[in-house]
């Protein structure tokens, strides 16, 4: 009914308004440039006092360790900012040949950063907001349902979102391989 098409909805939403505000937030923490959510298609404030946030905080913190990770620096370097929509959907969807989890969901934002960071320090606002709409349609595409889930139950309780590093690592390094074998 018309029930799940809102809930569905809803979801994207999120979805984007977590895509944006942990974009914003990494951009803030790495070179202390504050972006805002419009840049990236959103709206004013859209993070303000949510739930959402602690979701954020959560991607914030795995992905910090993932930016330690010089063999995986190295490898997302190589990717082209320029990147066509196959070559990022290439990548992204073998992030998740073996199935979703949050470590693997982790290492997609990651991915997207790194693309939205370097076209930005070229000044190529059509392909941040490019990378921006990518990401969604995956999410859309693929991780609808786990999304929901975590949203289900993250508004049931705090630390929802385990220690999950290593996988999200492992999952980006696994997909960057795979599509430097098959370019």
């Amino acid at each position: 009914g018309p029930d799940s098409k809102d809930g569905y909805d809803r979801i994207m939403d999120q979805a984007a308004v977590i895509l944006r505000g942990y974009v914003i937030e990494r951009f803030f923490r790495a070179e202390g440039i504050q972006m805002s959510p419009e840049e990236l298609g959103g709206t004013p404030n859209e993070l303000q006092g949510h739930e959402l946030k602690e979701m954020v905080d959560g991607l914030l913190e795995i992905t910090e360790e993932l930016n330690t990770n010089a063999e995986l620096q190295h490898l997302i370097s190589e990717v082209p900012v320029y990147c066509i929509q196959d070559v990022f959907f290439g990548i992204t969807k073998e992030i998740f040949t073996d199935g979703i989890n949050s470590g693997r969901v982790a290492a997609l934002y990651h991915l997207a950063y790194k693309l939205i960071h370097r076209a930005h320090s070229q000044n190529q606002p059509q392909v941040i907001v490019n990378i921006i709409n990518w990401t969604l349609q995956l999410i859309r595409e693929n991780l609808y349902s786990w999304i929901s889930q975590e949203v289900w139950k993250a508004s049931r309780k705090v630390a929802w979102w385990c220690s999950v590093t290593l996988l999200a690592t492992l999952a980006c390094a696994a997909a960057i391989a795979y599509w430097r074998k098959h370019r």
